[in-house]
């Protein structure tokens, strides 16, 4: 197009208006598609860069896996009946399977201490795991699974004197390990390698450690969790009769999670399986309300913050965020099996390693088809 002087162009649009009116729409088209061009390379780039950041938050978390696999025995039988066996197989139960390795598991800990998380010099308040769970997120079949793990379950833990130094291991509560550590971080990465260890060394992707004070901020920011409360609790608050449907809100959803009654036998069974109902209906409360305010897990974050730690990065929440969008939740909690006893203090829970060795392979494994 022929460039004009502002002088031309002021005497075209008295001598030739027709031609002047042609002359501006082809420069607003020009410049239109000038804007057009601008936001198409933005809009390139800025989709180039979140993928490159998701792709980067999907290889940091799989890197925390350190290229593992749950140490869980085969039977041999099933191995002489292969031809060509191949590495990474096991066999039980007279079938093959194969770990499936793309899973993603995280560990989610309740943490027995008052006000914020923080960093603990001296032993005696670091807080112990009151609550443990797994959540377990399945690419495969897009499925979210979890996990419960009975905060007595004897466990090898590893101590630590005041110092810091590292004295030995002895079979002990799990939920005893968070305490031989700094009360943050030290705390949180002794209960992965001990849970780890429980689930036959299982990869575990990250980790999230919440003060249970932190309960009632966490609650009412999603608008509440409702149940049928499937215990007797009014001792400590008068709204939680057995049988009663509550909305939970405040301290009552804190009382709900976290009381006992240190004199019943098995108690914290009974509390596991509250802990259990009220996560089940806090996914569903929370995944409604999230699709009413995309911007509600940046607050969560926010108001959680203070008593909470992990070790799970910005552009892995970008990738897990997005992810996690279009997997459901199994509805399924699924419980160790086992039998409490009694020991000289407290109570002791073991496992049935045939059960919890039959879950592993529910879970984490697939089939090979022969």
């Amino acid at each position: 197009m022929e460039k004009l002087s502002k002088a031309d162009l002021e005497k075209e649009a008295i001598l030739n208006p027709e031609k002047a009116e042609k002359r501006k729409q082809m420069r607003r088209r020009a410049r239109l598609m000038a804007v057009i061009t601008v936001l198409c390379v933005f809009c390139v780039v800025c989709t180039t860069g979140f993928m490159v950041v998701r792709a980067m938050g999907k290889s940091s978390i799989m890197s925390k896996g350190g290229g593992q696999e749950p140490a869980i025995s085969t039977d041999i039988n099933v191995m002489d009946k292969v031809e060509q066996w191949q590495e990474g197989w096991i066999g039980y139960k007279d079938k093959i399977y194969e770990y499936n390795d793309d899973i993603m598991t995280f560990l989610i800990m309740g943490i027995d201490k008052k006000d914020r998380l923080e960093t603990v010099e001296n032993g005696g308040q670091k807080g112990q795991a009151d609550a443990i769970f797994l959540v377990v997120m399945n690419p495969h079949d897009k499925k979210v699974d979890l996990i419960a793990i009975n905060r007595d379950t004897m466990a090898d833990v590893e101590v630590y004197g005041q110092s810091g130094a590292y004295s030995g291991t002895v079979k002990a509560q799990i939920a005893l390990q968070h305490a031989y550590g700094d009360g943050k971080d030290k705390s949180a990465k002794l209960m992965e390698k001990a849970v780890s260890a429980l689930m036959y060394q299982l990869p575990i992707h990250g980790y999230l450690a919440v003060n249970m004070d932190g309960i009632p901020t966490i609650n009412d920011t999603i608008g509440g969790v409702e149940v049928e409360c499937i215990e007797d609790l009014t001792a400590a608050d008068p709204a939680l009769g057995a049988g009663e449907n509550v909305r939970l809100e405040g301290e009552t959803a804190f009382w709900y999670v976290k009381y006992r009654d240190t004199n019943v036998f098995e108690s914290n069974r009974h509390r596991l399986e509250r802990q259990a109902q009220y996560l089940q209906g806090f996914i569903e409360q929370a995944r409604a309300a999230f699709r009413k305010d995309v911007t509600l897990p940046l607050t969560l974050f926010q108001k959680l913050s203070p008593y909470m730690t992990t070790d799970i990065k910005a552009d892995e929440v970008t990738y897990l965020a997005t992810t996690a969008a279009s997997y459901e939740f199994s509805g399924e909690i699924y419980l160790l099996n086992g039998e409490t006893k009694m020991g000289d203090v407290y109570e002791e829970f073991y496992p049935d390693e045939d059960a919890l060795h039959q879950m592993v392979i529910d879970i984490f494994y697939e089939e090979v088809q022969q």
